[in-house]
């Protein structure tokens, strides 16, 4: 029996031991290879002159051509758009843009139907998993990652969880030069044709009183004076419930809304109904630059203040 036992401890210390090396290697491999997503680039960004950021979901990774914006506006531009990203995980890329030492001219947050949903994505925690133990990445986690100290402490817990965006084929990408799927210097990932599916957006029937992480990223602005202007970006015209985008006004009076823009002129420019083609987001984008351009070159007040008038 108690050879046994010491056999079970041994193979159990073998495994904690291969745990930590493989957690060793692949942390090491994220900090030191070449980025392969917005995080990654983020946090090895060197360029700190950005002049506009754009925050939010997928609604705004396919919908902003930061090139665009750049053109037009004679400003530099970066898109921070992430899959799935919430009002919680923008306070979070806001905290990191702080973090990082880039000041934008102003962030614009993307808002619409999230603004009922305080959790974050699991999208961005597992492209903040490698760098869980920074501690400034550690302390933004720790209070909305329920296995936060698991993750942390036991060795290579991080990458087993979330293998399917930080495991084996992601390490592997980087060894081996792998380009990522997107351009990272403008963060713009374009979508083309229409994706044929039906499918027709239809937003709450009922708003949330409050969200917390909104509350969060004003007070945040303020403590570190930075300038924000929240906007939401084009639905197409079957969208169902927009009485939700009213109400949405009245918990956020600043806010741009764009999501009827194309309502009128919508056959060509959606891939599907939450999100613009290429086409679409080019105009978009130049119609978003031209109100930046306008909007600047008016006197008096903030830009952001300004950007509903």
């Amino acid at each position: 029996m108690k050879r046994f036992a010491l056999y079970i401890i041994s193979v159990l210390c073998v495994i904690l031991g291969i745990f930590f090396f493989l957690d060793v290697v692949y942390t090491s491999i994220y900090t030191y290879g070449i980025p392969r997503n917005k995080i990654s680039h983020l946090l090895n960004i060197e360029k700190k002159d950005i002049d506009y950021v754009f925050i939010g979901s997928s609604r705004v990774e396919n919908t902003i051509d930061t090139e665009i914006i750049e053109d037009i506006t004679g400003k530099k531009a970066l898109n921070l758009g992430i899959q799935e990203v919430r009002l919680n995980d923008s306070f979070m890329l806001l905290q990191l843009l702080y973090e990082q030492n880039i000041k934008p001219e102003i962030v614009f947050i993307q808002v619409d139907y999230i603004y009922n949903k305080d959790k974050s994505s699991g999208f961005l925690k597992s492209s903040l998993m490698p760098y869980i133990k920074d501690d400034r990445i550690g302390s933004m986690l720790k209070s909305r990652e329920p296995n936060y100290y698991a993750l942390r402490y036991i060795p290579f817990y991080r990458y087993l969880k979330y293998d399917y965006k930080s495991g084996f084929r992601e390490v592997f990408n980087i060894l081996t030069g792998n380009e990522p799927y997107i351009n990272l210097e403008s963060g713009y990932y374009p979508l083309y044709g229409n994706s044929g599916n039906n499918f027709r957006r239809h937003l709450p029937d009922t708003i949330a009183k409050k969200n917390k992480y909104l509350r969060a990223i004003n007070k945040f602005a303020k403590e570190k004076n930075i300038k924000i202007a929240y906007f939401m970006s084009p639905f197409c015209s079957e969208t169902k419930n927009l009485e939700y985008t009213k109400k949405l006004r009245k918990k956020i009076p600043s806010l741009i809304d764009y999501s009827t823009l194309f309502f009128e002129q919508d056959a060509g420019y959606f891939y599907d109904c939450d999100h613009l083609n290429n086409k679409g987001a080019e105009k978009f984008s130049e119609v978003f630059a031209e109100k930046i351009n306008t909007l600047s070159a008016t006197k008096g007040g903030n830009l952001e203040e300004r950007m509903v008038k």
